[in-house]
């Protein structure tokens, strides 16, 4: 059987994430999972604030800025350099330095983009904290006067690697079991129900890295050890 054309666009990129997410959609539909289709819709229209995001979508920053050390006679003055973060707890370090990426594909693909001609994204520190960091750093002559967590655009680069990646092994899945995908129509009628139900278990494991779906068994993400994990986890 001949590759599909949709698999070989995506391999070969030269087709963008967002149609190969909308031609997935169309396929994933046929298969009635409500799952699939929501990471699937996500990934396009971006994720709710009060949806579980994936690991992936979440990125750890640098923080940098600028202080002064000494009096206002006579200090020292850094410009744009890492702040040192001293002995700030390690959760404190993590609220601090990370990002959450919500948006979909296209607007994540067109922050990707200014961060190639402006160098870098950011994300602004409250003048509030800045205390805070020279607190843990034990040094009451620390003054920052700006600060900010700067994202390379490489960790959103990865964003779309993940993502192309489920969505090409998801692909290859699909055409093993049903043929040809490029007419964007499969044939649900040619499998059991217990044989829709594993297509549907292994497709899950692929979008979700959720190992803990054991293959043909009928359960879902819901129901599954990744989603705990999820839900145990902050929103943003």
């Amino acid at each position: 059987m001949a590759r599909s054309a949709i698999i070989k666009d995506l391999a070969n990129s030269t087709v963008d994430t967002m149609t190969a997410l909308k031609r997935a959609k169309v396929l994933f539909a046929e298969l009635g999972n409500d799952d699939l289709l929501e990471w699937v819709s996500y990934e396009i229209a971006g994720y709710p604030a009060d949806a579980n995001l994936p690991d992936y979508r979440k990125v750890r920053g640098r923080l940098v800025g600028s202080y002064i050390k000494g009096s206002m006679a006579s200090h020292m003055k850094w410009t744009n350099v890492s702040l040192p973060l001293g002995t700030m707890p390690d959760n404190i370090q993590e609220a601090l330095l990370s990002a959450y990426f919500r948006e979909g594909v296209g607007a994540l693909r067109q922050l990707a983009e200014s961060g190639k001609v402006d160098g870098q994204l950011g994300k602004a520190i409250d003048a509030d904290f800045y205390p805070v960091i020279a607190t843990y750093n034990n040094d009451p002559y620390m003054c920052i006067t700006s600060a900010k967590v700067l994202i390379g655009p490489q960790l959103i680069q990865d964003v779309f690697s993940t993502v192309e990646s489920r969505l090409l092994d998801a692909l290859i899945v699909l055409e093993k079991e049903f043929g040809n995908l490029d007419e964007l129509d499969i044939d649900i009628s040619v499998k059991t129900s217990a044989e829709l139900n594993a297509i549907i278990d292994k497709l899950i494991v692929i979008v979700y890295n959720d190992n803990s779906v054991s293959v043909g068994d009928g359960n879902r993400i819901k129901n599954s050890t990744i989603a705990s994990l999820l839900k145990q986890g902050n929103r943003h």
